[in-house]
């Protein structure tokens, strides 16, 4: 019993590597989250500080939103090469913007420049990325849409790290459970 116990960890560890997330979490604070842009988006130092705000913003929801239990301690901004070199921007190590958690690219014409999570798994199954938009992260409107940006962070870090789906979606109003049998798609209870 043990051993299989053990197999089962050292499985779901090789899955979690093969997914390419380096997130940890330690003491509640999650490390480690790697941010990409996009290598061939023009450079736009408004995409790098409004990131680092998102997060702080963020982070503090977070911590509130879980009654003082998670909150985001470290995240690592890739910067394309072609962008100006400065001295705070570091050699990456294992960051890439294939390996990323959450990516800054240009619009994808299903979800334009709505924020949104890559899952191919079901509910409960970690997402591949979040997907921000240069015009979300730099528009000062776009909190008129949709909300405050570290607000927007959070909901979209449900989906990629434990699988929730929205409770909302008009693509699909329903989910199939372990059991093939058809859900609405709701927060349970």
């Amino acid at each position: 019993m043990v051993l299989s116990r053990w197999f089962l960890f050292l499985i779901l560890q090789l899955l979690h590597e093969l997914n390419g997330s380096m997130v940890k979490l330690k003491n509640g604070g999650f490390e480690d989250i790697v941010i990409a842009i996009n290598p061939e988006l023009p450079e736009d130092q408004k995409i790098v500080h409004s990131i680092k705000d998102m997060i702080e913003e963020a982070s503090t929801y977070l911590f509130k939103a879980t009654q003082n239990r998670f909150y985001f301690k470290t995240a690592k901004i890739v910067i394309p090469l072609k962008w100006t070199a400065k001295p705070e921007y570091k050699r990456l190590t294992k960051e890439s913007y294939e390996k990323a958690d959450v990516i800054v690219a240009n619009p994808v014409p299903k979800h334009g420049n709505d924020p949104y999570t890559l899952q191919y798994g079901g509910c409960g199954e970690r997402g591949r990325y979040i997907h921000f938009t240069p015009y979300f992260l730099t528009n000062d409107n776009s909190g008129e849409i949709y909300g405050p940006r570290g607000r927007a962070f959070v909901h979209e870090w449900a989906h990629l790290r434990w699988g929730v789906f929205d409770e909302y979606n008009n693509d699909a109003p329903f989910y199939v459970t372990g059991q093939n049998k058809a859900e609405a798609t709701r927060y349970p209870h």
